[in-house]
């Protein structure tokens, strides 16, 4: 199995049959057919299911998709980063959806200082990010709790309250209390869900779920249309439009940190060192 192999088949499940990714990848057809047929031999399984005008992926052929996924994208930054090894310091950096405003400001202060350094940014969730932590596709992620930290290293950056986000036009108050959001329907960020429901179940509180999402600007956008508000991460306040209110809820035990994590068993190059030290002042060990 060889890079190579890998792309066609990542084409091929795109492109939904063999003939178009043919044409995608500038190749004729038996040429591509038979490097599935020997990728399934090699393997010893089949990888697709073949439909008289499309394919679909079988079980084997999903979790191949995944892999093969990850594994050309720690091919394409590996050539990248030798690439740029006698021009640049490469700084590889992970980032959740609700802590990118946190991190941004951070990039642009370190890159001020630090002209000679490259960046390659990597989007995922906690979890995901966490995985890329330890298998050493980046050198460092900007997360949030509740997250395990076995085998990392972390600093708190910025703790942050939870909010929530009421639809377009309705007015919020500065803050609101768990016993007045119970008494509404709520949209609730999956991430969040069992330290949500905690908080409210503490209480002697029963929500009234309206919606469970998985992403936190999904919740925001659909907190605006009404008839439920949202409850995320505060730090996607600045992520909302000027018609749309929130409030900070009244729950210390619904706090979460922001927080920037390493790998313990990987001495941190130079660059790396110096990124972390950009912290230092600020952050507390965790």
């Amino acid at each position: 199995m060889d890079i190579r192999q890998l792309e066609y088949f990542r084409a091929i499940a795109e492109c939904g049959s063999i003939s178009e990714a043919a044409r995608h990848l500038n190749l004729s057809q038996p040429p591509l057919s038979f490097q599935m047929k020997r990728l399934e031999e090699e393997l010893q399984v089949r990888l697709f299911e073949r439909g008289r005008r499309e394919i679909t992926l079988t079980p084997a052929g999903k979790l191949l998709y995944q892999r093969a996924g990850d594994l050309l994208s720690a091919a394409d930054s590996a050539a990248r980063e030798v690439s740029a090894a006698g021009l640049f310091l490469q700084l590889r950096l992970g980032t959740t959806p609700t802590v990118i405003s946190i991190a941004a400001p951070c990039l642009s202060r370190f890159a001020g200082k630090h002209p000679e350094v490259r960046y390659e940014l990597h989007n995922g969730n906690t979890y995901q990010l966490r995985e890329l932590l330890k298998d050493g596709t980046i050198d460092a992620a900007f997360i949030r709790t509740p997250v395990s930290l076995s085998g990392l290293n972390a600093m708190t950056l910025q703790r942050d309250v939870m909010i929530a986000v009421f639809p377009k036009g309705q007015p919020a108050p500065e803050t609101v209390s768990m016993e007045e959001l119970a008494g509404r329907p709520l949209i609730i960020y999956r991430r969040y869900q069992q330290l949500i429901l905690d908080a409210f179940y503490s209480r002697g509180l029963n929500p009234d779920i309206f919606c469970l999402c998985e992403d936190g600007r999904d919740a925001v956008l659909l907190a605006a249309g009404g008839p439920a508000a949202a409850i995320v991460p505060g730090c996607m306040s600045s992520s909302l439009s000027s018609e749309q209110s929130f409030a900070r809820i009244q729950a210390e035990d619904l706090l979460t940190s922001i927080l920037i994590a390493w790998r313990k068993d990987r001495k941190a190059s130079g660059i790396l060192a110096s990124f972390m030290a950009e912290f230092s002042d600020i952050s507390d060990k965790m």
